[in-house]
């Protein structure tokens, strides 16, 4: 017995120290060393106790670390006595019997902390090190946790009615705590699962703020071992989990715990004792600082507004002392223990409405201390620095939602400024709004203008309704109009963004343009041409204002509307260019202008060829932004048709095949297989146009396209030299495309004179009676001169000379038409008269 209790009590003094000053009011309590655990009460020697070979008296069980196996405790019987999991003891005890303890280091999860059931805990994370303060004494033994793993670095002391143990691990673990009979247990938390908090709202109450808890223990104040901070941990009986994330009040901090109140005292006033329902906070002195207004506001993990950006509704001067306070203690501070101070002057600098000021101060925390890098409220800090200081680039950390219901309004103003979705960041705004009043002025001065003009602008209806009623400050006059647009009066609202486009303002004036601008376009006062025009003269302007996104999208608009395609597509390019997270929102504008520039028939060879080429490169480059589906084919079909216009069936056909299968039909599908087919016939590729007429059959297409298909194949017919086929194909056929088709089979096979017949009957179709010809009407005409002439029919041709010789055609085409339709008998008639 006596042996054991000398190990054990070497076993507890050969761990790592943490340092721990405990303190009660002013006068502080030296550090004590631990005393060795309880030697056991003698026991009758007629009835020696019973207990396993190489285990420890039942007396020292229980005040003596034990190991837990995974199994939830909570599950044990309720009203059990408190008791060492004998079994997992047991088999490390039975295995030490067959070999040594090291050969098998029993590496556990979860240990059971015999603290009591009465007992008052906390519990805090101080850097590596896991602080547990219990306001009984218990002397506890570790040598149980030697060689156990993660637990295995814990030491233990009591100062009078004070335990406090503390585990040191390599780097900060997930942990949780949980009541058990007897005790606590302390596991380390499964990766699934999420950390407890609570939700703990101050109350106001005689003079000062009680923090409720359930079943509050004693308040013991000691020394934050990482830091040296005056700590004043509120313990509780029953399980009681503080907030996740640091609060900043007023004197004081809250501290993230696990279990009870941390609370961090940074001025000498401030008390907290054993209140009637928790933790109560007083200040001690008649001019103390006004401690009740911190009453405003929960206790919560999401308050990113007060614990992470230190945002109190203070005056100036107030607000400037907090900052010199903070920036002195920190440069007090020797060199490794400055980067909490450094935040705390941070976040007094933001709070003054120095963005600057707090990023260069955060930066030379980080640079010091890299690791601050990795906290979120850090993060979140330097983001809001970065956003308020103009930088939105570097502010991309307030995206994130994992800040809570209070990071809406910064998570909006980032996605306002960045570009993001309007009207979900209009929403964002709305809702965090109401936080503004409690923002500090000078802050406060600096956004809420800007973010009231953004809700008024981009919210719905709901969103409108936080900013009635709007300030009667000049700087809300944007707002105002804004919201008298959205109330449906036109006039009234286009008169005050008319007075307001020549504010001195810049940010004021262009917006005030622009929507002057859109108004009088939508109203029809001025023409598109006018409208983009004036959008072009603000582009400089709303570039220096930062409302240069706008701007382009009117004057996108208004390029449009005046029917300048391939100018609209050029500014849309420049949109996207400067702003990349347009790509997706301007896609519709892009799809509707490459559908126009598809659709516009412009003739190769003719006055605007050179557009035809330029229309052509615009729909290349542009047509993969468009989605698959019916409207990308028919920008494709166009396409391809051009690129045949320009003579290039090759590269037709790659287009008509990508266009196939976006066809929103079977019948567009067969008529994008003709095409398709006529494509590849034309590039000389027979058996493509074989497999896409055959691949595309349609039975039900109309008879238009029905016949164009027969037209089609029997080319290919002819082609493959098949013209008999290929004219038993179109026999019936009286189509057009069918009689060219014929007419150029015979005239291949030298049949003039039922060339004749089958070109006469479509030029019977095609040539007016009166009037005059157009190219391709002339070169008809031609046609049947010509075959009529080696057919010898000079009734045709005396029919044709009557019908069109006296019409006008080009010299040329006139000289041989003439030529073709003069009989020799009239051409040797007319030599003898003239002799």
């Amino acid at each position: 017995m006596a042996a054991q209790s000398a190990d054990a009590g070497d076993a507890t003094s050969v761990q790592p120290a943490v340092s721990h000053r405990i303190r009660k009011r002013k006068n502080r309590i030296t550090k004590q060393a631990v005393p060795p655990a309880q030697t056991p009460p003698a026991t009758d020697a007629a009835h020696p106790p019973v207990s396993p070979p190489g285990s420890l008296p039942e007396g020292w069980r229980s005040e003596r670390f034990s190991t837990q196996s995974d199994a939830d405790p909570k599950k044990q019987t309720e009203g059990a006595p408190a008791k060492i999991n004998t079994s997992s003891v047991s088999s490390a005890q039975t295995a030490a019997s067959s070999q040594p303890e090291e050969s098998k280091p029993a590496v556990i999860s979860k240990i059971f902390l015999p603290l009591g059931d009465g007992a008052g805990v906390g519990a805090f994370w101080s850097g590596n090190d896991f602080i547990i303060v219990s306001d009984r004494a218990t002397q506890m033994d570790t040598s149980a946790l030697q060689g156990t793993g993660r637990f295995a670095n814990a030491t233990v002391q009591t100062v009078g009615n004070t335990t406090i143990a503390a585990f040191h691990f390599d780097q900060v673990t997930p942990l949780e705590m949980h009541k058990q009979p007897g005790g606590w247990i302390l596991a380390v938390r499964a990766e699934n699962e999420t950390s407890r908090h609570a939700v703990i709202t101050p109350q106001a109450k005689d003079g000062g703020l009680l923090y409720p808890m359930p079943q509050p223990g004693r308040v013991i104040e000691i020394s934050d071992p990482a830091s040296g901070a005056r700590l004043l941990v509120a313990t509780a009986v029953e399980e009681c989990p503080g907030p996740l994330l640091r609060r900043h009040k007023l004197g004081y901090e809250i501290w993230p715990s696990m279990q009870g109140l941390v609370f961090a005292i940074e001025s000498d006033q401030v008390e907290v004792r054993k209140g009637n329902g928790g933790a109560f906070l007083d200040v001690l002195g008649k001019d103390g600082i006004p401690v009740a207004s911190g009453a405003e506001g929960a206790v919560a993990d999401d308050r990113v507004d007060w614990s992470w950006l230190g945002l109190r509704a203070l005056n100036p001067a107030v607000l400037k002392e907090d900052y010199r306070r903070r920036w002195t203690q920190a440069a007090m501070q020797p060199p490794e223990a400055r980067g909490e101070a450094r935040l705390a002057a941070a976040r007094a600098a933001f709070a003054m409405g120095d963005a600057r000021e707090a990023r260069a101060i955060l930066g030379t925390a980080i640079e010091d201390n890299p690791e601050l890098a990795l906290q979120p409220n850090v993060t979140f800090l330097e983001a809001a620095s970065e956003l308020i200081s103009g930088n939105v680039d570097g502010a991309s950390a307030l995206a994130n939602p994992e800040a809570g219901s209070d990071g809406v309004l910064w998570r909006g103003l980032y996605m306002a400024r960045s570009g993001g979705n309007p009207a979900k960041a209009a929403t964002l705004l709305a809702q965090g709004f109401p936080n503004l009043e409690n923002y500090p002025e000078p802050l406060k001065k600096q956004i809420q203008p800007e973010i009231a003009t953004f809700i008024a602008r981009y919210g719905s209806d709901e969103d409108r309704s936080v900013l009635e009623p709007l300030p009667a400050d000049g700087r809300f006059d944007l707002a105002r109009a804004f919201m008298t647009l959205k109330a449906g009066d036109q006039d009234k609202a286009l008169a005050m963004f008319s007075h307001l486009a020549s504010d001195k303002r810049p940010e004021i004036a262009v917006v005030a343009a622009e929507q002057t601008l859109g108004m009088k376009l939508a109203a029809g006062r001025i023409r598109p041409a006018e409208a983009a025009a004036g959008y072009e003269k603000l582009l400089f302007a709303a570039r220096q204002a930062g409302a240069e996104k706008e701007v382009r999208h009117g004057l996108i608009s208004a390029l449009m509307q005046t029917g300048d395609w391939p100018g609209a597509l050029v500014a849309a390019d420049d949109d996207m260019r400067l702003f990349p997270e347009d790509r997706i929102a301007l896609a519709p504008q892009i799809e509707q202008i490459l559908e126009h520039l598809a659709a516009t028939d412009i003739q190769a060879g003719s006055a605007k060829s050179t557009e035809l080429i330029d229309a052509v490169a615009m729909i290349e480059s542009h047509v993969d932004q468009i989605p698959d589906g019916p409207a990308k084919g028919k920008i494709l079909a166009g396409l391809a048709r051009k690129l045949q216009g320009l003579g290039l069936p090759g590269k037709a056909a790659i287009a008509f095949e990508r266009a196939l299968p976006l066809a929103s039909d079977d019948s567009q599908r067969a008529a994008l297989g003709a095409e398709l087919a006529q494509a590849d016939i034309d590039a000389q590729r027979l058996g493509q146009a074989r497999r896409a007429l055959d691949e595309t059959q349609d039975p039900g297409a109309d008879a238009s396209l029905a016949s164009r298909r027969r037209v089609i194949t029997a080319g290919l017919l002819a082609r493959e030299g098949s013209r008999d086929q290929a004219f038993e194909l179109l026999e019936q056929d009286e189509s057009d495309a069918a009689l060219d088709l014929k007419g150029r089979i015979l005239e291949e096979q030298r049949k003039w004179p039922d060339a004749v017949l089958v070109v006469g009957r479509l030029a019977t179709k095609n040539l007016p009676e009166v009037g005059a010809l157009n190219a391709d009407q002339q070169q008809l005409a031609i046609r049947l001169a010509t075959d009529a002439a080696r057919a010898n029919d000079w009734s045709t041709l005396d029919r044709l000379r009557e019908w069109v010789g006296g019409r006008r055609m080009s010299p040329e085409r006139q000289r041989i038409f003439t030529l073709l339709v003069t009989s020799p008998e009239d051409e040797l008639r007319k030599r003898s008269e003239a002799q």
